[in-house]
């Protein structure tokens, strides 16, 4: 009997005795005599590497729940057994090609665990281990794709997979992986039909592409599309892996570009049904980065996308990653619930990002204050008793403060919405939020708002509460006027007032009701001038109201009297005064493009043309302001 088997006979007879199933400690130095034997006699396979393989399978159940084996008390002998599966085995190429699966795979998971720690990281990068293991996972990528499930060829993956994974979250490494073309093999293996190697993949990716030069380089890879069906067609956690490398990704200008081009806007609004938090979290933060350019903006809008970010901020139900998994929701451990109150204030943080950037397009900040958005916003920057917080808990929601107070501050920047603020605040805290200016995005400068609002007494917060109130659009109606609910005060003047209202028996359709007081002197003197006057003006009204049909000219659908106040019920018209996008543009020091403007100046001749030349009717009140630019620049004149 020659040393090799000399030196196997205990284990052989070991593994035969149950070794395999008895959870006996390992010695390390045993183990590393059974590498260096073999490595010295290179044609030693068969009955020897099996042996090997029983081995380094009980290393890795002996291990498997340690993290630090630099500062375990062996670690000098690990060190030794770490260089010789390094060099002996995975760098020696008769070993490879001559190994069984089973060998190779117990060699990988035995450096896979190795590398939970951080210094045996280093030590592989040093030994060369990157490049010859970039090597192998081109290899098995390409047998795999190609002949599919050759014996624990995905078992094989999953362990590569996992070790780059630990290598890309540092940072010093990444430059090393890219280099040897591991994001390559990594995007080709996004197509894999193993749930676990496709969710291992999507972890090292995601860690590759916390760098801006990795992510650039993976970007180059068309692998959106791929990205974006994953989005449609897997399981939860699939789709927030794809969503979380995606989120990475959007900070390439090419990889943006793509998301429009395949149709992602739209599955990304999708999305914000679901109920889980980081899925929803990521796509949020998607939207964001891409909403800066104008037609994304205007898509998020004709999407239905504003009321589903506004439904965020308040009344969803959400879920964790463990819920997902596992359909639990039973107890969670002190650390989850940590983290799912974290998330819960990221998630609106993360929707008034996104509103902000949306807020930008004056189309999109009059819908969410037509949405009942700044009720929403207004909630979020109310303080919280946090005393019970953990220190992290009450910076995210230091931060949802600020983010909500941006958002209303860019909103307060659109003319038409100014009305709004100048009763929410009290007079300290208004001429703060005045003093950071328009169109501000610096976080940083609202953080004077928090504090100041923080630090308000409980009348001075009550009061707000109560402005808010009124604001609150689906609050009960104010009053009644014939058979319809005041729901908003729009505008007042010398001659009456606009309010928004709803029919009772026509749904959720919206109507403006101008009130027009009939004791005004310039209806007459007498009860039967007034009565001669409103009758007259009725009668043209009605006539009117017959008449003109025209989709730029403002309709009337209805007048009546009640206790003395004259009623005209008139179309809604979902946008602002152009002399409001006038003001608007010139603070964002931005201007009409030649195209708006041709567009908006046909409509308005278009519409006086009808008027003056088919129903020979003078407008005689022409002004920006009654000139109303709504969606998609549609022009409708009012106050004819």
């Amino acid at each position: 009997m020659n040393c090799w088997e000399d030196l196997c006979r205990a284990p052989l007879v070991w593994a035969q005795g149950g070794f395999l199933k008895v959870h006996t400690f390992i010695n390390p130095v045993f183990l590393f005599k059974i590498i260096l034997f073999q490595s010295s006699m290179p044609r030693a396979f068969g009955r020897g590497q099996t042996t090997e393989s029983a081995i380094l399978e009980k290393f890795s159940l002996t291990y498997q729940r340690e993290r630090h084996f630099s500062q375990n008390v062996n670690h000098a002998i690990f060190v030794k057994i770490f260089a010789s599966l390094v060099k002996s085995r995975l760098s020696a190429s008769e070993w490879i090609e001559k190994a069984s699966p089973e060998s190779i795979l117990r060699v990988i998971m035995c450096l896979r665990i190795f590398m939970r720690d951080a210094e045996y990281q280093n030590s592989f990068a040093e030994l060369g281990g990157i490049r010859i293991l970039a090597k192998y996972l081109q290899k098995a990528t390409d047998s795999y794709l190609t002949y599919g499930d050759a014996p624990l060829v995905v078992d094989i993956l999953k362990e590569m997979t996992n070790i780059f994974q630990k290598l890309s979250a540092n940072i010093s490494h990444r430059e090393s992986v890219v280099k040897h073309g591991v994001h390559k093999a990594l995007v080709l293996l996004l197509s894999a039909n193993d749930v676990i190697v496709l969710h291992c993949t999507l972890h090292a990716l995601i860690s590759l592409a916390q760098s801006p030069e990795p992510c650039k380089l993976i970007a180059e890879l068309n692998l959106i599309e791929t990205l974006l069906h994953i989005l449609q067609e897997y399981d939860t956690l699939s789709k927030r892996l794809a969503a979380e490398l995606l989120r990475l990704l959007c900070a390439d200008s090419q990889a943006q570009e793509m998301i429009k081009v395949f149709d992602g806007i739209p599955l990304l609004l999708s999305l914000l049904h679901s109920d889980n938090l980081k899925l929803l979290w990521n796509a949020v933060w998607c939207l964001v980065q891409l909403s800066g350019d104008r037609e994304t903006s205007d898509d998020i809008r004709t999407m239905g996308g504003l009321p589903l970010l506004l439904s965020l901020l308040h009344d969803r139900k959400f879920i964790s990653d463990r819920a997902t998994a596992s359909g639990l929701s039973g107890p969670r451990t002190p650390d989850e619930l940590d983290e799912m109150r974290e998330l819960q204030l990221s998630l609106p943080s993360a929707c008034c990002a996104c509103l902000t950037e949306l807020v930008l397009n004056d189309a999109n900040a009059q819908q969410i204050v037509q949405r009942n958005g700044l009720y929403s916003l207004g909630l979020l920057i109310m303080p919280r008793d946090t005393s019970s917080w953990q220190r992290r808990e009450t910076a995210a929601f230091r931060n949802l403060q600020a983010n909500a107070f941006r958002t209303l501050r860019f909103l307060f920047s659109m003319e038409r919405n100014r009305r709004h603020f100048k009763r929410l605040f009290p007079p300290e805290l208004f001429e703060m939020f005045i003093d950071i200016g328009h169109y501000k995005k610096e976080i940083s400068a609202y953080k004077s708002l928090v504090e100041k609002i923080n630090s308000l007494d409980r009348d001075a917060l009550s009061e707000i509460l109560e402005n808010l109130e009124v604001s609150n659009q689906n609050k009960e109606p104010t009053k009644r006027i014939g058979d319809y609910s005041v729901l908003e005060l729009l505008g007042s003047g010398a001659f009456g007032s606009v309010y928004k209202v709803k029919k009772e028996t026509a749904g959720q359709t919206y109507f403006a009701l101008k009130e027009i007081n009939t004791l005004n002197p310039s209806w007459g003197q007498s009860s039967k001038e007034i009565q001669t006057s409103v009758g007259a003006f009725m009668s043209e009204l009605s006539i009117i109201r017959e008449q003109l049909r025209h989709p730029n000219v403002v309709r009337y659908y209805k007048t009546f009297v009640e206790q003395e106040k004259l009623y005209i019920v008139m179309e809604l018209i979902e946008g602002a005064p152009i002399g409001d996008h006038f003001k608007s543009l010139e603070e964002k020091k931005a201007r009409f493009t030649e195209d708006q403007i041709w567009n908006i100046f046909i409509q308005l001749v278009l519409a006086l043309r009808y008027l003056h030349k088919e129903k020979s009717i003078i407008h005689r009140d022409l002004t920006p302001n009654n000139i109303m630019l709504g969606e998609n620049d549609k022009v409708t004149i009012s106050k004819s």
